[in-house]
């Protein structure tokens, strides 16, 4: 199995500094979310500091499309999310991009000016329109064997439920031939 991350930038209308959950979702729906992020993660066994914010992750997708240029893509996709969820930086800051992008190996003023540059953009762009053609809103969003998504994050019984289906989708496919 081959996995490709391909950035999508959730809150384009977010402000670069981000903005409080319970003003974009209100207080219930803030709640509501924050309470099943809390159980999914729990569930397994996943460490997260959560911050009562919606950050703009236009920047942190640019750096890490700095990093997969670089090729670091893994490190850096590793390092944000752990600072995001862990609670060791602020994706929508430029300051701690580079230091976690250094952090990895990458060269801190070229990834400072990237960023700066915004030299990513038309990469985040037209992945979120292709995204947003097939239906995809959330994340996560995962699409298998390019027939089915699975969207919003899920229990990992939904996931093998889908490799399943791809393995009977293959087996059918073959003794049709």
């Amino acid at each position: 199995m081959r996995v490709t991350w391909r950035p999508f930038e959730l809150h384009p209308e977010a402000p670069v500094e981000g903005m409080s959950l319970e003003a974009y979702f209100g207080r219930g729906r803030s709640e509501r979310i924050r309470s099943h992020l809390e159980s999914v993660a729990a569930e397994v066994g996943l460490t997260m500091q959560q911050r009562d914010v919606i950050i703009n992750s236009r920047r942190a997708l640019g750096a890490a499309e700095f990093a997969r240029e670089h090729g670091k893509f893994e490190e850096m996709h590793l390092a944000l999310f752990k600072a995001h969820w862990e609670g060791g930086g602020r994706l929508e800051d430029v300051e701690d991009l580079v230091r976690i992008g250094a952090g990895v190996g990458l060269d801190a003023t070229e990834l400072r000016s990237a960023i700066d540059e915004d030299r990513y953009a038309a990469v985040i762009d037209d992945n979120r329109s292709e995204a947003e053609s097939v239906g995809i809103n959330a994340i996560p969003a995962h699409i298998f064997g390019r027939r089915y998504l699975v969207l919003g994050a899920q229990p990992y019984a939904a996931f093998q439920q889908v490799i399943d289906r791809l393995r009977h989708d293959d087996a059918t496919d073959s003794t049709a031939e």
